[in-house]
């Protein structure tokens, strides 16, 4: 569905990343078809409003793709950059910009197949060679059918991800996936979510992954809040390491989007703006942090997952139905993390907990859980977060 879009925008909130650090902030990346004439300050500014500090640009010409890190520069803008010439002439093209100070990365395939690999890992290999420090991009297919996967030119899904990490070299794993639609939740998502997040681990690689910020399709309703939520706090309670979500600016054909046909600020725009936000409170849980378990609670779970059978021994009582529920560990704390995945109905949750167990609220404050009710409630797609002293 991306294929055809001539300018790309992807966007990631982001302090300080490169190669050996961690952000001090969560990653939020935004694709979308940014018109031409709109690639000025003015629009560089409304994306960083909505929490944006890096845009992918996929320009016309190397020219063009000068003249827009000039104008990302003045903006305090990055980009990862994309034009023809990185293609047909990716050593010169590099040359021309490696050093620019606004250059983050370069932006080189959307959903490529397994008889893509090949080709992209020579193209890849080149620019890694003539610049190792910028990183390249490549978003793989989403894992819609993780069994069943002909189309794709791999026995699995796991092994289309493995394949291709073995031929194109990558910073960072990325891959889509939309589940919210009319009717439900995908009974896929979480199967291949898990999928994903497995090999990520096993590879020692940073994973991104996607929210869906607009309508494509009579399957897929207009974005809420409580959607959003609960894609991006899936994702990172498998280990996300950036949320992206598709797509930014209004085409023809789309049903919503943040910024609508006529260039202004949709209701989206304000509920993504929203979550980029809270999202950020969390940074210090998420940013480089290692999963010790994901679970489900529930009569029926997600194919491909597990149910949870046991708690950490930090939480003496809990009770939640519909519930994800991920231990995760970062620096000198573990982390209960408890997401509600039905987005039309808040769930209560029963929850006792030792003394030095704290509930860390949106505002990145931390409150103890004993001075808490035992019954909170959670908002639909919403999470709560709990952490204690990680013992080793």
């Amino acid at each position: 569905m991306k294929k055809n879009i001539l300018f790309f925008v992807c966007l990631i909130f982001i302090s300080t990343w490169s190669k050996g650090q961690i952000s001090k902030n969560i990653p939020i990346v935004v694709w979308a078809g940014l018109p031409a004439n709109e690639i000025n300050e003015f629009r560089g500014q409304e994306l960083k409003e909505m929490g944006a500090s890096i845009a992918i640009l996929l320009c016309e010409n190397l020219s063009d793709a000068e003249k827009s890190l000039d104008i990302a520069q003045k903006t305090g803008l990055k980009l990862i950059i994309g034009c023809p010439e990185l293609k047909s002439n990716p050593e010169m093209t590099v040359l021309n910009l490696k050093n620019h100070p606004a250059l983050f990365g370069y932006f080189l395939k959307d959903e490529p197949l397994r008889k893509d690999f090949e080709d992209l890992g020579i193209w890849a290999n080149k620019i890694k060679t003539a610049d190792p420090v910028h990183l390249g991009f490549v978003n793989l297919i989403a894992s819609i059918h993780p069994t069943n996967t002909q189309a794709l030119g791999t026995n699995s899904y796991q092994e289309y991800i493995q394949i291709f990490a073995k031929t194109v070299p990558q910073d960072i794993l990325s891959f889509d996936f939309y589940p919210i639609l009319t009717e439900g939740i995908h009974e896929n998502w979480y199967e291949g979510l898990s999928i994903f997040s497995k090999e990520s681990a096993v590879l020692h690689k940073p994973f991104w992954g996607f929210a869906l910020a607009s309508s494509y399709n009579e399957l897929h309703p207009t974005p809420t809040l409580p959607a959003l939520r609960l894609q991006a706090y899936s994702n990172l309670a498998y280990g996300a390491q950036g949320i992206e979500l598709w797509s930014y600016w209004m085409s023809e054909g789309l049903r919503s989007a943040p910024i609508g046909l006529d260039g202004k600020r949709t209701q989206v725009y304000d509920k993504i703006q929203a979550l980029t936000k809270e999202i950020q409170a969390y940074a210090s849980v998420f940013m480089g942090s290692k999963i010790i378990s994901v679970h489900h609670t529930g009569v029926v779970i997600p194919k491909g997952t597990s149910q949870l059978m046991t708690l950490p021994k930090e939480i003496k009582v809990f009770d939640a139905d519909e519930a994800l529920v991920s231990c995760l560990e970062n620096g000198g704390y573990s982390y209960f993390m408890v997401v509600n995945k039905n987005i039309q109905k808040s769930m209560n949750m029963v929850i006792l907990a030792e003394d030095q167990v704290e509930k860390i609220g949106k505002d990145g404050k931390a409150i103890l859980t004993k001075n808490l009710p035992a019954t909170m409630e959670i908002e639909p797609g919403d999470v709560a977060i709990f952490r204690y002293p990680h013992k080793k």
